[in-house]
């Protein structure tokens, strides 16, 4: 089973929004995939316990942090992919629980702010030893898009999908969808884009 790790110490960066966009990519292209909610908030689960389809997955409860790793191991023979939310700050948990994934996603906002914060997150990656990716998280046209995107791939690799910022993705939210599950073809394109990328990622390492 691979793991997929979704985390950003800035609030609003679309963690849950990319993790259940990517598990319902997954999850379309024919992955069993389970999802696992780290966040008190419990974003990424209300919005599933709102969702009609069964699938992707999520158990009854999810996991304390420090038991991660039983609990992803017990796992690995029912599922292809797990996918990982977390909350937005460090905790100290953080660098070794993203030690455990495959693959850690740092989405990041085009702002000042953002790129501050993503520093805290780029400790907690290097010290695990986690491979991980960023993805611009919620862009528009954006002066500061091309100095973001400039100043990230100093310290890692970037994908080339950007998460734009669409109202279909805050509308399907509403009802346990994703944008791919909607009308906008651009916000599906957005989202598959993205989990094809991070797939071969996954798979070439």
């Amino acid at each position: 089973m691979k793991t997929i790790f979704i985390t950003s110490q800035k609030g609003g960066a679309g963690k849950t929004t990319i993790a259940r966009s990517l598990a319902v990519a997954a999850d379309a292209a024919g992955q069993r995939v389970v999802m696992i909610d780290l966040d008190p908030q419990k974003s990424l689960r209300e919005w599933w316990e709102a969702r009609e389809a069964e699938t992707p997955a999520m158990l009854d409860s999810d996991p304390s942090p420090t038991q991660l790793g039983p609990y992803l191991e017990s796992l690995s023979a029912d599922f292809d992919l797990a996918v990982i939310d977390t909350p937005p700050r460090a905790e100290e948990w953080l660098s070794k629980a993203m030690g455990l994934a495959d693959l850690t996603v740092i989405p990041v906002r085009a702002s000042p702010d953002d790129l501050r914060a993503v520093k805290l997150t780029l400790q907690a990656a290097r010290g695990a030893s986690a491979p991980f990716v960023f993805v611009l998280s919620q862009t528009g046209r954006d002066r500061l898009v091309d100095a973001v995107l400039a100043e990230l791939a100093a310290h890692g690799r970037v994908a080339p999908v950007r998460m734009v910022d669409r109202v279909a993705h805050r509308e399907a939210s509403a009802v346990g969808q994703v944008g791919s599950e909607g009308a906008d073809a651009k916000a599906r394109a957005d989202i598959e884009g993205l989990w094809a990328y991070v797939k071969g990622v996954l798979n070439d390492g």
